[in-house]
């Protein structure tokens, strides 16, 4: 997804607007403020609001099938992929937190059909992804066989999700990426074979 770097400010400065005073705040007026432009400016730049959450949507879409490609291209134990992915998350979120509310809020998707379907299909790129990785697990012997695959990734994301949205409403009270990578220690003796 190519995004001129004006697109990417008014952006930028959407996710900070609803991260801080939430949807019903983000109004062309209030972004236009915060980049210190008219709002007829932004305009040039994005039709709609609609279309505004859209483009968060689809970059955070690119983001997760960049993650995806780079794992792909590593030599890499199926255990290893899933953590390299859930880790990918933690950082992103500690370095962008504000995209970690923007994407964690239901609320913000569920008044819009097209949202909702939109998050939806970017979850099951996800899904799918750690799916492959944990039955290949299991093939391989890496990953319990006795599991369903299905529960194993939601205890992944389950938890990930958790964790972030509670770092969320701490107002970042603790290092998101050393519990991150604790839980995460934690579901791996849970699922992993025992050698």
């Amino acid at each position: 997804m190519e995004m001129t770097k004006r697109q990417m400010e008014i952006m930028q400065a959407a996710i900070g607007l609803i991260a801080r005073e939430g949807y019903e705040n983000l109004t062309t007026k209030n972004i236009a403020a915060e980049l210190g432009v008219s709002d007829a400016a932004l305009y040039r730049h994005f039709d709609s609001k609609k279309e505004l959450i859209v483009m968060i949507l689809r970059y955070f879409e690119d983001i997760s099938c960049r993650v995806i490609s780079t794992i792909d291209s590593k030599d890499l134990s199926p255990m290893e992929k899933i953590r390299y992915f859930v880790m990918n998350r933690y950082e992103m979120f500690r370095e962008d937190p504000e995209l970690a509310m923007v994407m964690f809020s239901e609320e913000l998707f569920k008044n819009d059909h097209t949202f909702e379907e939109y998050l939806l299909s970017i979850m099951h790129i996800h899904r799918d992804q750690i799916m492959g990785y944990i039955m290949q697990g299991q093939k391989l012997g890496e990953i319990r066989s006795d599991l369903n695959p299905m529960n194993i990734f939601r205890m992944i994301v389950g938890s990930m999700r958790m964790l972030v949205t509670q770092w969320n409403l701490s107002k970042h009270a603790f290092d998101l990426e050393l519990e991150g990578k604790s839980l995460f220690n934690t579901i791996k003796k849970l699922i992993e074979v025992k050698r």
